[in-house]
């Protein structure tokens, strides 16, 4: 017996609210598994690995290899509430240099971690392997100020270009 289709289709942003916790899901999925099948070490090194090279597939995309700071920061503002993230960004000028602070109000990978009941922080394998990945390819100085993981009421980044 065939069950009949439904007479319309799930409107795209019905769809699009029904899958978005599942890419973040999967991706906190993902991170736990390797270290539950790898080990500890091992499978935080394989996570790592995998978000490289999802971010050289990325990075193609980039004629001329690095965007300046500031427009990434302008294809955050777009791309961060696409996912789920609530956030601004504040310029400003600090000793004649340019200084951008990210605040993050809302974040779909920690609002997932409390519902999914675990005790790891995606703060710590998220966000803290993006700002590690950003000084290591030298993309930019981000500085975590605070974190709603560890109680803040909001995520905050300072941000500024690289420099040797």
């Amino acid at each position: 017996m065939r069950l009949p289709k439904p007479e319309t289709a799930m409107p795209a942003e019905q769809r699009l609210e029904k899958i978005l916790p599942m890419l973040v899901s999967d991706r906190i999925n993902l991170y736990l598994d390797l270290k539950k099948v790898l080990g500890e070490e091992k499978g935080t090194e394989v996570f790592k690995k995998l978000y490289d090279e999802g971010m050289k597939r990325i990075r193609k995309n980039f004629p001329g290899g690095k965007l300046p700071v500031g427009e990434l920061m302008k294809r955050e503002l777009i791309s961060f509430p696409m996912i789920g993230f609530e956030l601004h960004i504040d310029q400003e000028i600090e000793n004649g240099e340019e200084v951008y602070y990210e605040h993050l109000t809302k974040c779909p990978f920690l609002d997932m971690a409390k519902k999914m009941g675990i005790a790891e922080l995606p703060c710590d394998f998220i966000c803290g392997y993006d700002v590690e990945v950003a000084l290591r390819d030298k993309r930019g100085r981000w500085e975590i100020i605070s974190r709603m993981g560890d109680g803040a009421p909001e995520c905050q980044f300072r941000i500024r270009d690289w420099k040797e």
